[in-house]
């Protein structure tokens, strides 16, 4: 289990480091000339960031809700990070978990109001929960790769929904589960 997250992890950061160093030519939608002619990105290029709330749920997973914050440190890579809490059991347990890590990302249009986006979250995640007559103490690290589609709803608002699979290898209870993602990305620019 170690080697496939040390595999899921270096795959994705090598994939993002040889998209981040092709050169990007500039468009007429991100650039502007300086008073010498020669063209230069426009200020907001590497400075948009997006505020999200976010709702998780899955098999055998709680519902998470919390926020997710990251930068943009090139048009389409992405960086910052994730906190979620929710409530753990059923009707007869009480109990909490929480998770917070950080978050890397590469979006693309596929369409003109329609985007993809995939990356992945790690952290460290710890909860504790009781049935009555047992305690349950989770916690440890996690790893959570995601691919999901952005939906443009506004001019600065997306929503988007996608898929991930929550990877936490000291947890006998959430190890391995799929999970549905729903989220409101706010654009500040």
């Amino acid at each position: 289990m170690k080697n496939i997250i040390i595999l899921l992890i270096s795959v994705f950061f090598s994939v993002q480091v040889s998209a981040q160093t092709q050169e990007v030519l500039p468009t007429d939608e991100t650039s502007k000339t300086n008073l010498a002619g020669q063209y230069i990105y426009a200020d907001s290029y590497f400075k948009k960031s997006k505020t999200s709330v976010v709702l998780k749920n899955g098999l055998m997973l709680p519902m998470f809700y919390g926020w997710r914050f990251v930068v943009y440190n090139t048009e389409k890579f992405f960086i910052g990070g994730t906190g979620l809490t929710g409530q753990t059991g059923g009707p007869t347990e009480t109990g909490t978990m929480s998770l917070g890590g950080l978050t890397a990302g590469y979006d693309f249009t596929i369409f003109d109001d329609i985007f993809v986006d995939w990356g992945i979250t790690a952290g460290g995640a710890g909860g504790k929960s009781y049935d009555g007559t047992t305690t349950t103490d989770e916690g440890g690290v996690f790893v959570e790769p995601w691919f999901g589609f952005n939906h443009k709803i506004g001019e600065n608002t997306d929503f988007n929904y996608s898929f991930s699979y929550f990877m936490m290898p000291n947890s006998a209870a959430y190890d391995g589960k799929p999970a549905f993602n729903l989220r409101i990305d706010f654009i500040i620019n």
